[in-house]
């Protein structure tokens, strides 16, 4: 994994378990907006989709991808 993205699922990581149960969010609400429009686009988009291949495989197993997307067409997760 590249160096950004190992920087970027360590905040992620520790943001994950101080969520609260039951709280839906997609990555920008998770990361912060303002910190996750300062990183690269490329790392945005590869941070992205590896999260959700990492949902959708069990790594996180008490997050599951939500079927709708937000307003600004976000994936989005549940905390269970």
């Amino acid at each position: 994994m590249k160096e950004e993205l190992t920087d970027i699922f360590k905040i992620i990581d520790s943001k994950l378990e101080k969520l609260y149960s039951e709280t839906s969010f997609s990555l920008p609400d998770l990361y912060g907006e303002d910190q996750w429009r300062k990183i690269y686009i490329g790392d945005r988009v590869m941070a992205g989709n590896l999260f959700l291949r990492k949902v959708n495989q069990g790594f996180y197993n008490d997050i599951q991808v939500l079927p709708k997307k937000d307003r600004k067409n976000r994936t989005l997760y549940f905390k269970s």
